[in-house]
């Protein structure tokens, strides 16, 4: 459950559209220390959206969010926003870290050379503090082994928990999972997934975009439905897949889940 009550993360009326699409539609959320938040919902539906804006990876259109008192808002609303947001975003990146779909390694890099590489060049830590380090967070998800190879003689799954690893190593407050094994083959899928319960379990706070239904009921303890751009539902597992309250929630339950 939430160790404090006052959010790590606050979502105000966020809005994001691309022209006359509108992608998301006025959310509002707060995220608490030590939660594990699965973000579930149809293809479409705006989940991804609302995970890249909270990294400012996309512009607000209008709305607010604010990261540890740092703060993005909407370019609708005042076009010097845009300024504002762009350094905002330094800030909030520093503590909060994002794993994607595709593991985007660097090819030319060892499996080591990947984990150091940000805290070496954007924190100018110490390299030898920083390998050892390294070595023990690629230990923590089961690679410790392949440090010297590389991300092509690597599995998808491989790549995925050095890509885990290589997020960890900027000890981040946050990480947002962008569906972490939608590009996986499904006998690697239990291996990242194994991966993310260790790291809940540690008390780390976590937004996972996720089709993985059997994660979100087990692993989450906040389970957000999102359908058109909306959230529809925002509960406990049970109570989002047991008790669904609106009728689209349990119409793509009834299809996902066989109830």
């Amino acid at each position: 459950m939430a160790e404090s009550r006052k959010p790590v993360i606050s979502v105000h009326d966020l809005a994001k559209n691309y022209g006359e699409l509108k992608v998301l539609r006025k959310i509002d959320m707060d995220i608490y220390k030590g939660e594990v938040v699965s973000v579930i919902g149809p293809s479409g539906s705006g989940k991804s959206t609302f995970l890249r804006c909270l990294n400012y990876l996309e512009e607000l259109t209008s709305g607010e969010i604010d990261i540890g008192g740092v703060s993005l808002k909407g370019i609708d609303e005042d076009k010097h926003n845009k300024k504002l947001n762009e350094k905002a975003a330094k800030v909030i990146r520093k503590n909060v870290g994002m794993v994607f779909q595709q593991f985007n390694l660097w090819p030319h890099k060892t499996v080591l050379e990947n984990v150091m590489e940000c805290p070496v060049q954007v924190k100018k830590a110490n390299k030898e503090e920083t390998k050892k380090k390294a070595m023990e967070l690629l230990a923590r998800v089961g690679m410790d082994g392949k440090a010297d190879a590389y991300p092509t003689q690597l599995s998808g799954g491989q790549q995925q928990r050095v890509a885990i690893a290589r997020t960890l190593a900027m000890e981040p407050e946050v990480i947002l999972f962008d569906e972490p094994t939608s590009a996986l083959d499904p006998e690697f899928v239990g291996e990242v997934l194994n991966v993310m319960k260790d790291l809940a379990q540690a008390g780390m706070t976590m937004i996972v975009v996720t089709h993985e239904m059997g994660f979100a009921a087990e692993v989450a303890n906040r389970v957000c439905f999102m359908d058109g751009g909306y959230v529809i539902e925002d509960g406990t597992p049970e109570e989002v897949f047991k008790h669904p309250k609106s009728d689209r929630a349990k119409q793509f339950f009834s299809k996902i889940l066989n109830v």
